[in-house]
């Protein structure tokens, strides 16, 4: 719970740059993390945790979306931290070699006087 706690410190601190003052009344604070407590804690850190790194210009309003969502695929039975899906695709299989030995052979064929217009 004190992860939490330290974890709300840290957003607010990020959100207060959306302000023009630069500064968050404690009234907006207490209202907003009030509506928090419809979600489960680890729900509530990680969309603190998505919000800060990836829209941290944007004001507490989005961080309930953000909620909602991940509560939503939590219910249905997915991950709370989404996997990263990066280079989860099949990798190509290609011969190098060939390749270069086909692109040398049109730059070969292409010039005029074959390897002795190099140069």
């Amino acid at each position: 719970m004190g992860d939490l706690k330290q974890l709300k410190e840290e957003y607010w601190k990020v959100l207060c740059r959306t302000r023009k003052s630069g500064r968050i009344a404690l009234s907006v604070k207490i209202r907003v993390e009030a509506g928090w407590d419809r979600f489960d804690d680890d729900v509530v850190m990680e969309a603190l945790r998505i919000h800060m790194s990836r829209y941290p210009g944007y004001k507490e309003s989005y961080t309930v979306g953000i909620m909602r969502n991940i509560q939503k695929r939590k219910d249905a039975g997915g991950r709370v931290k989404q996997e990263n899906k990066f280079n989860q695709f099949g990798q190509h299989d290609y011969d190098f070699d060939a390749i270069q030995r086909a692109l040398e052979k049109d730059i070969w064929d292409g010039q005029e006087g074959g390897k002795e217009g190099i140069g």
